[in-house]
């Protein structure tokens, strides 16, 4: 699971960013909290409110970007830059960025850090904690730093036992992560962690080019969608109990592929039923939030199913409020959720903050420099459990709402 991660000089962001998913004792006893081994205990879910353009947004990106860095940035060419962007505003434009996530692990908590810009990673460190006889053990497992007067990387991997040469300019690259490539030589520790970062699911992408072909930054498609959910039976059973729980009158859907000289065709039909008896009704002429729902269950259902975490932009859009509730129960509750998969996501449907503690909501608002700032709720004097957090929001007392003059 996924402890908490930072940001600095990143997008919009020019200061040190947190977001936290650890929580203390005064946190409520519910499921919404996975106790963990550190003696604290972990939220499962974020939920990051804030006006337009104050860098909810870029927020979000900080978990893809990583997965990219991470699991697959060795498969670039070896002279393409790193897609990272600075804040532009200041003279930050031309220091280094920063990044780290803390998550958790069979049993161990990895730390990872990052400084880099678009043409080398500068820093990078990886470390890990243990328990042991009640009692946290720290070791570095990897660390390299790049020697601008030697033009060289100083290098040590004695913690994490990688194949003997590996400090080979051809897999210590400048563009690439230690773990991105040491998982394409069968590491196995390298492969472990990958496995956890592959589970990260995003409909904000922000990764530049994967070999000859653009990843998109946009969201996923409802033909992707469609796709997705013809391959993979058990979890558009799934998707279509969903759907008919949610009322939106559809029963069930029909989604078949036909190959073709130039690809694969889909051929998606919705079922209906009236005055019982049962009508079809091609599914692109459903409505705008049917299909939305549709595109957010790939990710949603993928990471219920798998363990993992759900990072999703705007997902109130085209969906009713009561929706996005149910949608948000859904990493709630343990049933649904076996496998205590996480989910941060950004909205504007601020009725939701009613059903929230203080301790799974974040704030997002640029100060007078035009910096994204971001805090949790709990961090803030006088905010109380008992508060009703979306009246205290709407009202202002909070921040991060707009200012309209």
């Amino acid at each position: 699971m996924i402890r908490s991660f930072s940001c600095k000089n990143f997008y919009s962001f020019a200061d040190e960013s947190v977001a936290n998913f650890t929580v203390n004792e005064k946190a409520p006893k519910k499921e919404a909290y996975i106790d963990s081994f550190a003696s604290d205990r972990i939220s499962k879910t974020l939920i990051v409110i804030g006006p337009n353009a104050s860098g909810k947004t870029n927020l979000l990106k900080v978990l893809p970007f990583l997965k990219w860095l991470i699991i697959d940035s060795f498969k670039v060419d070896l002279k393409a830059k790193i897609p990272v962007r600075p804040f532009l505003f200041h003279s930050l434009e031309k220091k280094p960025t920063e990044l780290s996530v803390e998550f958790e692990l069979n049993s161990s908590i990895y730390n990872y850090s990052f400084s880099l810009n678009e043409d080398r990673i500068i820093y990078e460190e990886l470390k890990i904690k243990n328990k042991t006889k009640q009692k946290l053990t720290s070791k570095t497992l990897f660390i390299r730093e790049w020697d601008e007067k030697n033009k060289s990387y100083r290098f040590d991997d004695k913690g994490f036992g990688l194949p003997k040469g590996f400090e080979n300019e051809n897999l210590l690259r400048n563009n690439a992560s230690i773990i991105s490539a040491a998982i394409l030589l069968n590491h196995e520790g390298s492969r472990v962690i990958g496995d956890f970062w592959s589970k990260i699911e995003a409909n904000v992408v922000e990764a530049g080019w994967l070999g000859d072909h653009p990843i998109r930054d946009n969201k996923i498609s409802f033909l992707d969608a469609l796709m997705f959910f013809s391959e993979n039976e058990k979890l558009k059973a799934t998707a279509e109990k969903l759907l008919k729980r949610f009322d939106i009158g559809l029963e069930s859907f029909d989604i078949k592929k036909e190959k073709k000289e130039n690809g694969v065709s889909i051929n998606a039909k919705a079922v209906h039923y009236f005055d019982d008896q049962k009508y079809e009704l091609p599914l692109h002429y459903e409505s705008s939030g049917t299909r939305q729902l549709f595109i957010l269950l790939k990710t949603i259902l993928q990471v219920l199913a798998n363990g993992g975490v759900a990072v999703i932009d705007e997902l109130d859009v085209n969906l009713h409020p009561e929706m996005i509730i149910a949608l948000f129960e859904l990493f709630i509750s343990s049933e649904a959720n076996p496998n205590n998969a996480q989910i941060i996501f950004s909205t504007h449907s601020h009725r939701i903050l009613s059903d929230l503690d203080k301790y799974q909501i974040v704030l997002v608002e640029k100060n007078e420099r035009g910096s994204s700032e971001v805090w949790r709720l709990d961090e803030m004097k006088g905010v109380r459990a008992d508060d009703n957090y979306y009246s205290k929001y709407i009202a202002g007392a909070y921040g991060a709402v707009p200012r309209i003059d």
